[in-house]
């Protein structure tokens, strides 16, 4: 037996060791253990890995579409294109409970010029949401009119098949919305801020330095750009439902200077609404704006009637335009029918019929048709 004083024989020293040892085993398994169940913990908790998210989607549509133009020969009258996009989209929520984002929209056509549609950093919470970038402005993510009702390409609202992109060659617009790189700012580079939405209204304002500046020099333009300089565009909106019928409304308008001489002030306005009930949607807009010297004034209105039924989508659309400054008018008409397929799989037939009147040019009478198939991830 040991006894206290004595020398500790050579066996009882490895055996002492031996159980620090397996001692110091146990803490650090121990440790381990609860630095995964820690880690656990975060992962079922989501913090800090769902306070940040990115999200890859894409899709793309392809066209065959044919028609003829009285005034243009440069159609073949049939003709196949592709339309693709890849969208990134992250964001990230701060401690504070502010969310920071970003979006990027590629175009991934080949033969493509410009290989980004828009892109931008926002910042959302409770005041609302603002965004930086090359993004549309609140004029046109506001609007609402009868191409509301649902239109795919080739349609009232969207005639960019690979037909219409050149069937017309009058000053008339093709949709009732403000021009597009005057009053409109379509992507280039401006701030925008949105309010909340209470009550179903909600309102926003977008400044944009120059029409057309964002995709030239990283948004720097020369000093003789031809846009529109200082916009700013404001909107108000309403989406709410009463026992099962939607009802979305708003009003648009922007105002800027020209770059070019006479340098007038350009200005414009417009409205619209949409009604859903029952798979219907009936829905109509009414804009008008004014260039003065730099291309007078010009007005439009549209509408639009649709019916969704299961797995169908039909609809009917109409417009009137007319350009005061050159006498140039359009009234023309489409009707679309879209079948999908399944989730994210998607066909579609449109017709279109038009007439753009000319002044002393005399007319040009457009028909045209155009078919596709678009997928979405």
């Amino acid at each position: 037996m040991y006894k206290p004083g004595a020398e500790i024989p050579q066996d009882r020293k490895f055996d002492a060791a031996a159980g620090e040892l397996t001692t110091a085993r146990r803490r650090l398994r121990c440790a381990l253990l609860a630095s995964s169940a820690y880690a656990g913990t975060l992962l079922l908790t989501g913090v800090p890995s769902l306070a940040q998210e990115l999200k890859l989607s894409a899709f793309q549509r392809f066209l065959a579409s044919g028609g003829d133009s009285d005034r243009n020969g440069a159609d073949r009258g049939f003709a196949f294109a592709t339309d693709t996009e890849v969208h990134v989209n992250g964001s990230i929520m701060a401690d504070n409970g502010i969310t920071f984002g970003f979006r990027v929209e590629f175009e991934a056509d080949a033969g493509g010029t410009n290989n980004v549609d828009e892109n931008s950093v926002w910042a959302a919470g409770s005041f609302g949401k603002i965004e930086f970038g090359n993004n549309d402005g609140v004029e046109d993510t506001f609007l609402v009119n009868g191409s509301s009702s649902g239109v795919e390409y080739g349609g009232i609202g969207n005639p960019t098949s690979s037909f219409l992109t050149t069937a017309f060659i009058g000053e008339a617009r093709t949709s009732a919305e403000l021009r597009i790189g005057t009053i409109e700012t379509a992507d280039a580079t401006k701030i925008s801020y949105t309010t909340p939405t209470s009550n179903g209204f909600n309102a926003g304002i977008s400044y944009t330095p120059d029409t057309q500046c964002g995709t030239q020099g990283n948004g720097f333009c020369t000093t003789n750009s031809s846009g529109i300089h200082d916009n700013v565009a404001f909107a108000a909106g309403y989406n709410n439902e009463f026992d099962g019928v939607g009802v979305k409304a708003a009003v648009v308008g922007a105002v800027g200077h020209a770059d070019a001489e006479p340098e007038d002030s350009v200005y414009g306005i417009g409205g619209g609404f949409a009604v859903s009930f029952s798979g219907f949607t009936i829905a109509t807009g009414l804009v008008w704006d004014d260039l003065q010297g730099n291309g007078g004034e010009g007005w439009a209105v549209d509408a639009g009637l649709a019916y969704d039924t299961g797995p169908w989508h039909f609809s009917l659309n109409g417009i009137y335009s007319e350009d005061d400054d050159s006498g140039d008018e359009l009234l023309a008409g489409a009707a679309t029918v879209i079948y999908n397929v399944t989730s994210g799989v998607m066909l579609f037939a449109v017709g279109y019929l038009g007439e753009e009147d000319l002044g002393a040019g005399g007319s040009n009478d457009i028909v045209a048709a155009t078919s596709g198939l678009k997928l979405a991830f």
